[in-house]
């Protein structure tokens, strides 16, 4: 049951990386790679729980979506560890 659970916790992870450049685009309103790598959280964490850093629909409707999806990576992450 375990080793199922973190397969399926390394293939829910794989969009994770498009999503989070898009989520540090939007939130830095920077491109290029080094925004994936560069270690700057507070921003981030402010935007999980305000729209502020979102202007458009199209943003908003970003934020919602990584918010989901980091909340299933959230859960499955805790029965992984908890199985």
């Amino acid at each position: 049951m375990k080793v199922a659970l973190i397969i399926a916790f390394v293939l829910y992870g794989i969009p994770l990386w498009s999503l989070r450049y898009r989520w540090r685009s939007t939130v830095y309103r920077m491109t290029g790679w080094k925004i994936n790598v560069l270690p700057w959280f507070g921003h981030d964490i402010a935007a999980l729980f305000t729209n502020r850093y979102f202007a458009t629909d199209d943003e908003r409707r970003m934020a919602r979506r990584f918010r989901w999806y980091m909340a299933g990576y959230l859960a499955l992450l805790v029965l992984v560890l908890t199985a």
